[in-house]
């Protein structure tokens, strides 16, 4: 296999527990929360402000990247100072080997590379509530407004450093309704997609 997997999920939909499953399954690497440590580890940042402003983005000091595209890094705002560095790490896991990446506009960061498979998880609201429900201590109307605020807060990390739009099938390969197939099965199909999909030899 040697397919770079990258995974768009909604909040709640299963992202990071089909991630680990199915790295396991191809029996490669998987990067979630670990992206996060890896720019830590660096020292710049702390990893305490890493987990805040984890796929967030201050729109305030931020108003859209392509008119900071001259900006020296420290004139840039710390959001993309974070974002540029995660990027880096990104493509270099990419050239490492098949990995799997979910989150942090991997799907984007990659664009151009042939053997990348992007991939979108999305599920009923319901669905997504009682699976936050299990592990968040939260009534009913806190979590939905809960599930309702990270996935604006995905969209807007995503719109703004991609400039398209977050969840539309268009920038995807396969979108995943986990409602439908369950975890497992959500594993299952992307496996079936990626042996579908023609071999794609490193240059």
């Amino acid at each position: 296999m040697d397919k770079i997997i990258t995974i768009g999920r909604e909040f709640g939909s299963g992202g990071h527990e089909i991630g680990l499953k199915l790295a396991d399954a191809l029996h490669v690497p998987f990067y979630d929360k670990l992206l996060v440590s890896m720019v830590a580890e660096e020292g710049e940042f702390a990893q305490e402000y890493l987990d805040e402003m984890d796929e967030k983005v201050d729109i305030h000091i931020a108003p859209f990247l392509a008119t900071r595209s001259s900006y020296s890094v420290y004139q840039q705002p710390m959001s993309d100072r974070i974002f540029f560095r995660q990027a880096e790490i990104i493509r270099k896991l990419a050239d490492d080997g098949p990995c799997v990446i979910v989150g942090r506009c991997a799907d984007y960061v990659l664009t151009g590379r042939e053997n990348v498979i992007r991939i979108f998880l999305y599920g009923d609201l319901e669905d997504r509530i009682a699976r936050k429900g299990k592990m968040l201590e939260m009534g009913e109307d806190e979590l939905k407004k809960h599930v309702a605020a990270t996935d604006k807060k995905r969209a807007r990390y995503y719109r703004h450093y991609t400039g398209l739009k977050w969840g539309e099938k268009e920038n995807y390969d396969l979108c995943i309704n986990t409602s439908r197939t369950g975890i497992d099965g959500a594993v299952r199909a992307i496996c079936a997609f990626i042996d579908a999909s023609p071999a794609v030899s490193k240059p």
